[in-house]
């Protein structure tokens, strides 16, 4: 970090064993009508047919592709893009995930030119399953009032959609890499301790809902890591363990009702 930046957009995709997947997301970025951006994909040690399917994209001047050896955990793959990066903002796409807007970036660039007060802005999402089809639309909290109101016991963004400022994840010092999942979590709560934060209503990307996903493979490891980001977070955002294990026990009980 410290590096001089350009204007444009850096978009930043990591993989690891995902060439089925991985075509359609770069594909979803390249097909953007806002054209001033470079793509990074950070390949966290593939043992699959990755490299060769990336290739071909390697034509176009703005793809970059690096492969690291395998990484301790996600943020630290994530981390590993800022050295390749140079644009003034950054754009997230996970690897399964895939942009539906072709005006995604354009935007999400023209916001945050005009609101200076914002660190990040994401959006709502089509849930789709492994096959492509659609489970579910879902719309995120809308203004900074709202997203802060129930930040600590939801995410209220879709990682996938987030375009966030250089300079704001330079002065946080990036995703913290001892938290093995929902470091994304952690990092846009970090977000708005600096800064406002926004969504669009609209689904501009689609979010791929694994079945058999990491967390649910690593359910107590997942939960001590949830607990840990709120321990970090909390008091920056006024609230106390009395009040956050309320919600948390009040929404048990809406969900046993249904």
């Amino acid at each position: 970090m410290g590096k001089n930046i350009s204007t444009f957009v850096s978009i930043i995709i990591i993989t690891h064993n995902r060439e089925n997947f991985l075509p359609i997301a770069i594909e979803s970025v390249l097909g953007q009508k806002f054209s001033d951006f470079e793509l990074i994909i950070i390949d966290d040690a593939s043992t699959d047919n990755t490299e060769n399917v990336i290739k071909k994209y390697l034509e176009n001047e703005r793809v970059n592709y690096v492969k690291i050896p395998k990484a301790n955990s996600i943020a630290e793959v994530r981390n590993s893009a800022w050295a390749y990066a140079n644009g003034k903002y950054i754009a997230v796409l996970d690897s399964d995930d895939i942009w539906i807007d072709d005006l995604k970036l354009a935007k999400q660039f023209n916001y945050l030119e005009s609101h200076p007060e914002v660190v990040a802005v994401g959006s709502g999402a089509i849930l789709i399953n492994d096959n492509g089809e659609e489970i579910n639309k879902v719309v995120k909290p809308i203004t900074d009032a709202e997203i802060r109101k129930d930040f600590l016991t939801k995410n209220p963004f879709f990682h996938s959609s987030v375009m966030y400022r250089y300079e704001a994840i330079e002065k946080i010092g990036g995703y913290d890499e001892s938290i093995n999942f929902g470091e994304d979590f952690d990092l846009l709560l970090r977000l708005g301790q600096i800064g406002g934060m926004y969504n669009f209503s609209e689904a501009i990307i689609k979010y791929r809902v694994h079945k058999d996903n990491e967390a649910s493979k690593h359910f107590f490891g997942a939960i001590f890591d949830v607990f840990k980001v709120i321990a970090k977070n909390r008091k920056k955002y006024g609230v106390g363990w009395n009040i956050f294990l309320k919600k948390i026990f009040g929404k048990g009980s809406e969900y046993l009702k249904k």
